[in-house]
């Protein structure tokens, strides 16, 4: 969210401590394709930016409610939702859940994701989780699905361990990215620059 409210940018990381830009996969439970279709198409179909959820994340840190800042960004952004919509018939009340970890982006693209459901007729619960009892909670079926895939690295051990029990809906996300970060006017180009003087 400080990205959409200040004029920020990531240092260099020569050596890369930090690794390289991730992605946000999708991943839901076998059998979702076969009992749930529709909802499986959403989730599949479902695609944004980080600017995207960076307007989401800082409504939220202004103070809305998840799903309200959810329904506001869902509103107002009506093209692309209908992007993630295409071809998907809506149901009556069917139940899903949805599991995240509460970091600021995966409480944003899970409460949207939930709110798209909703609109499509589903009764959808949103259920913040660790991060390894979310992929197990995907991998036995307790719950539907998951928008919070850090991938390669940030889940890496997870994605190990539980690869062959979840169906990869593929990336939701590019770009996302962890490393240090300062205001754009700093005379700061590298990581290697905040060395202490000798």
């Amino acid at each position: 969210w400080m990205f959409a409210k200040y004029d920020l940018k990531y240092l260099e990381d020569p050596k890369g401590a930090f690794g390289e830009a991730e992605v946000i996969k999708t991943m839901v439970r076998k059998g979702l394709k076969e009992e749930m279709p529709n909802a499986a198409k959403v989730l599949d179909q479902f695609s944004w930016t980080p600017d995207d959820m960076q307007a989401v994340m800082l409504e939220i840190t202004n103070g809305a409610e998840p799903a309200e800042a959810a329904a506001a960004w869902v509103k107002d952004n009506a093209d692309k939702v209908a992007k993630w919509t295409e071809g998907v018939e809506k149901v009556d009340g069917k139940e899903i859940e949805l599991a995240y970890v509460e970091w600021d982006s995966e409480v944003a693209s899970t409460h949207v994701i939930a709110e798209v459901l909703k609109n499509q007729g589903f009764d959808v619960t949103a259920t913040p989780l660790d991060n390894a009892v979310m992929w197990k909670a995907v991998a036995n079926g307790e719950a539907d699905g998951m928008v919070a895939a850090w991938l390669p690295a940030t889940h890496a051990d997870l994605y190990a361990e539980y690869k062959d029990q979840v169906v990869d809906l593929g990336e939701n996300l590019q770009g996302a990215k962890i490393g240090l970060v300062v205001p754009k006017y700093m005379d700061v180009k590298s990581i290697e620059d905040l060395k202490p003087a000798e």
